[in-house]
């Protein structure tokens, strides 16, 4: 499926205060997160819909010069209020649950309209720093400049110019100015700061502008001047191979290739063959370490799955019998100083070496199994604030029994795909809803 994203490996949602680490159990993605980074600046893997940036450059702009205002709670700022009439409004204007998929906070939104309260601080996501749409695309607007410094940068004022024109809505972008836009901006400058008076959506279910967020800034229908800019930007990639990347995949070849397979390895090897030269040792770096990450991560769950077949104490020497450990204890040290090696000339190096230099020696799988577990046993001590729960008991004689929550019915891929996403998948999505795609 396009839309699938592959996120590190996880269970259930960890509590703020639980000793349960449900996320990344050998601590493999740091190292793919900081290669991602380098590959597609900006971009993350949580991302899907790049309308997304022209509601930041409209909150930017609507919230100008209350930067320093904090609503009644103590808590809230102007643009978290501004989002929270934003995603109230869609769920209040929707025509379907459709039109509200993709929407951050929807549900919370959807349950404070249906118990008839104003969305809040306290209705609405925990971390809306992280997971509200603010949160999640934040870095992308900084490294496009339509926000710079906290303030709309010069590329949202562009954007708000070609989104007011098309949308009718003439002196919007403009502190002062005249016209539907200008009105539009005054009656949501009023919503925020009566909303930071009572931290709170302070507008009447009955409140007309309420449409105002599905009719302008639906994040399914983009307009073409809009998509334009958006689009540009994406590609006019300056710091890392943003735009490399997204030109390649909506290019004809590179379109049918992930419309029928949505693979990130078979995409970046048929890149590697027109590859830049700066692009082609980040990919070969990526391609490396997704190798030793796919060889650790099936050796791990597969014996997850065997703990769970178990259900008992259960011997390494057991353990290490199974044909993904056998696999990996030969290969992980034989691939260890490739791995490093073209980690290097992105700074990743002596961080591959520090975490995982214990999986790299050469020895009996047995062995090699018992390093494995004690890896992950240090990986979840090392979890802030208070470290984590490894997932399985272990005993003196080095026997182990897999604890409940960690239960695995499903064991590793064993196909040689990458553990990581590489945000190619948020970049397909953003190349649809840019109509960039191919005819």
């Amino acid at each position: 499926m396009m839309n699938a994203f592959p996120l590190p490996l996880l269970t259930e949602k960890d509590p703020r205060d639980s000793a349960e680490g449900g996320l990344d159990p050998l601590g493999l993605y740091s190292i793919s997160d900081a290669l991602g980074v380098k590959l597609v600046p900006g971009v993350r893997e949580r991302q899907s819909h790049p309308r997304f940036l022209t509601s930041m450059a409209v909150s930017l702009a609507v919230c100008e010069g209350l930067e320093d205002v904090m609503a009644s709670d103590g808590v809230s700022t102007p643009r978290l209020v501004f989002e929270w009439y934003l995603v109230e409004g869609m769920i209040r204007a929707a025509g379907s649950r459709e039109e509200v998929v993709g929407i951050p906070g929807s549900q919370k939104a959807r349950n404070a309209k249906d118990a008839a309260v104003p969305l809040s601080a306290r209705r609405y996501l925990k971390t809306p720093g992280v997971f509200g749409f603010h949160g999640i695309y934040r870095l992308l607007a900084r490294s496009l400049g339509i926000e710079q410094g906290e303030r709309l940068g010069e590329a949202g004022f562009e954007l708000l110019r070609a989104w007011e024109r098309e949308q009718g809505l003439q002196g919007f972008a403009s502190l002062g100015g005249s016209g539907p836009g200008a009105k539009m901006r005054r009656l949501l400058r009023e919503a925020v700061e009566d909303g930071l008076s009572t931290a709170a959506t302070a507008r009447s279910r009955t409140w007309p502008e309420w449409s105002f967020f599905q009719r302008h800034l639906n994040i399914h229908r983009v307009g073409p001047l809009e998509a334009r800019f958006i689009a540009e930007r994406l590609q006019g990639d300056v710091t890392g191979h943003r735009g490399e990347l997204l030109q390649f995949l909506v290019s004809k070849a590179g379109w049918r290739l992930w419309s029928k397979h949505p693979d990130e390895r078979t995409l970046h090897t048929a890149m590697l063959r027109q590859a830049g030269a700066e692009l082609t040792p980040l990919m070969e770096a990526i391609s490396a370490y997704e190798d030793f990450a796919r060889l650790c991560q099936d050796a791990f769950d597969d014996i997850l799955v065997e703990l769970t077949r178990t259900s008992t104490k259960t011997s390494l020497h057991a353990l290490a019998a199974l044909p993904s450990v056998i696999l990996a204890s030969q290969r992980v040290p034989e691939l260890f100083p490739e791995v490093m090696a073209k980690l290097e000339p992105f700074d990743q190096s002596p961080r591959f070496v520090e975490s995982f230099a214990s999986l790299a020696e050469r020895d009996f799988a047995v062995e090699w199994v018992k390093c494995l577990t004690a890896h992950h046993r240090r990986v979840q001590r090392s979890k802030l604030p208070d470290g984590k729960n490894a997932w399985f008991e272990c005993f003196d004689d080095g026997s182990l029994i897999i604890r409940p929550l960690y239960r695995r019915e499903e064991g590793g891929k064993h196909d040689g795909s990458y553990v990581h996403a590489y945000r190619a998948a948020s970049l397909a999505m953003f190349a649809r809803d840019l109509h960039l795609t191919p005819t």
